[in-house]
């Protein structure tokens, strides 16, 4: 009789806090990504100026040998065929593993030779027009938890957004784009991955209690 009980109960608790579905993430190596950069360097090539301005090792992205300047690609979000209605959680957070060499630093101000700069953004298929969504900005933002400081350690930050994506009226992309204004020795920015998360599934329906004695079987 108490095993019973105890499947009753659990069969009660199952039908009345039904749990929140979260819509489930998109990720991206920026390796794999289009580019929107010029990556051929106009003179002779050479062993320590190769043609390519960036590489992609493990679908990275990063500067190649001693070039400078910028870089960058465009990772398309794919439509994940969600509709945000009812008790779910839609993409709220980008995700980026990154590093910036020289830290925290104003335009033209120390610490701002180097840059990683990710936007999640949309554009209008009727009129062309593009929305910032999310931006990161290494020179601007660091992970929380790290000192913050210059040197050549990857780190990962979220950056929370709050948005209602539309995939019939807008094309969604991440801009993933890398500044290095000075080749000093093995320092250079670099992004390792881009990631579009929810909210992790929550109770959403909290109306029946049932008490500790309630639970008590015989």
């Amino acid at each position: 009789m108490a095993m019973i009980n105890m499947l009753a109960v659990a069969a009660l608790l199952g039908a009345a806090l039904p749990l929140a579905q979260a819509q489930a993430p998109w990720s991206a190596l920026p390796g794999g990504c289009g580019s929107t950069d010029n990556n051929f360097y106009s003179g002779a090539p050479s062993s320590a100026y190769p043609v390519a301005r960036y590489k992609t090792p493990g679908g990275s992205i990063a500067f190649n040998g001693f070039h400078d300047g910028f870089v960058a690609v465009n990772c398309n979000v794919d439509n994940p065929r969600f509709t945000a209605t009812g008790p779910y959680q839609t993409w709220n957070k980008l995700q980026v593993t990154y590093r910036d060499p020289d830290g925290l630093g104003n335009p033209g101000q120390q610490g701002s030779e180097y840059q990683a700069f990710v936007q999640l953004v949309r554009v209008s298929k009727i009129t062309g027009v593009l929305a910032v969504i999310a931006t990161f900005d290494s020179n601007l933002q660091c992970a929380q938890g790290t000192s913050c400081v210059a040197d050549n350690n990857v780190r990962r930050i979220d950056v929370p957004f709050a948005h209602a994506f539309d995939f019939n009226n807008y094309a969604y992309a991440v801009y993933v784009r890398l500044h290095r204004a000075l080749a000093t020795f093995s320092l250079s920015p670099a992004v390792y991955q881009v990631r579009l998360e929810a909210a992790q599934p929550v109770i959403s329906d909290t109306s029946i209690q049932l008490e500790d004695s309630r639970l008590a079987l015989p």
